[in-house]
């Protein structure tokens, strides 16, 4: 059991790691609350379904397409819906959670609710520590570990990381010194689409893609934030892998069906006796 929580927990780990990431810089750059954001995973997963099976498409292709046509309408949605209202934290929220509702529906008048199934892109499996694991989910750690490398490379070594976290640190100060604010949040925006586009194109080929499938990510991401804290691109990853590793635990232990009720509760925790969370400056003042 121990093999498996860690193998599967790491798998786990570095997903969360990626959606928890797009999820934080949304809020730290562009300072809103995007409940949306899991709907925007769920697009993604749909897209990849679609591209594969009904256009027949190869995976690769198909997983690339599938995030930049999410990531424009991530954009799309931001500039439409978001920008008039961004200084309305509460109506941002009402907006964005309407806007995943109805992502939602219009999933299932297109896809109805049966779940769909998306074929892997690596077929087969290996035995590590005597736990079998698919070439599938190494494919998928080893994606997510080369998007964290490259998310790590752009917000440290060019120009637009410097001024994503310029922004995120001072607005107005970051105004003064000539960064174009509303072009640097769109790109904060553009790069967090893609972030939770690539998790639901990575995650489909093995899970069931479902309308509902959004409210779980936002859930998961918006836990690791609270823990971790905003501002610690090293906390977020240590909150994601202790969401990770605390799920597979109480799914091998006690029931799978507690998995989100675990998280629930490392929220909780974390808001009642650390609401700065583990590093950085947390959600909650």
């Amino acid at each position: 059991m121990i093999t498996e929580i860690l193998i599967f927990g790491t798998i786990w780990g570095a997903i969360y790691t990626i959606l928890a990431l797009g999820f934080t810089l949304i809020f730290g750059v562009v300072r809103i609350l995007n409940l949306a954001y899991g709907a925007i995973y769920m697009v993604a997963s749909y897209l990849i379904y679609s591209l594969v099976s009904d256009f027949g498409l190869a995976m690769i292709p198909a997983w690339l397409l599938a995030v930049a046509l999410t990531c424009l309408v991530g954009m799309a949605l931001y500039r439409i819906f978001i920008v008039p209202l961004r200084e309305s934290l509460g109506r941002v929220l009402i907006v964005t959670a309407g806007i995943a509702i109805f992502l939602q529906e219009v999933a299932v008048l297109t896809y109805s609710t049966e779940p769909r199934y998306v074929p892997t892109a690596l077929p087969g499996s290996l035995a590590i520590w005597g736990v079998r694991v698919t070439h599938q989910q190494l494919l998928t750690l080893g994606v997510a570990v080369v998007l964290l490398a490259l998310l790590h490379a752009l917000l440290t070594r060019t120009r637009l990381g410097r001024e994503l976290r310029a922004v995120a640190q001072d607005t107005e100060m970051a105004a003064l010194m000539g960064i174009p604010v509303e072009r640097t949040y769109l790109f904060a925006i553009a790069i967090s689409t893609a972030l939770a586009a690539a998790a639901g194109a990575l995650i489909a080929p093995f899970l069931t893609v479902s309308p509902e499938m959004g409210w779980s990510p936002l859930l998961v991401a918006f836990t690791i934030v609270v823990l971790g804290g905003l501002g610690s691109l090293w906390g977020t990853i240590l909150a994601a892998f202790i969401v990770a590793y605390a799920e597979m635990f109480t799914a091998y232990a006690i029931s799978p069906q507690l998995r989100e009720a675990v998280t629930f509760g490392i929220m909780i925790l974390t808001l009642v006796v650390r609401p700065h969370g583990l590093f950085g400056k947390g959600i909650v003042e």
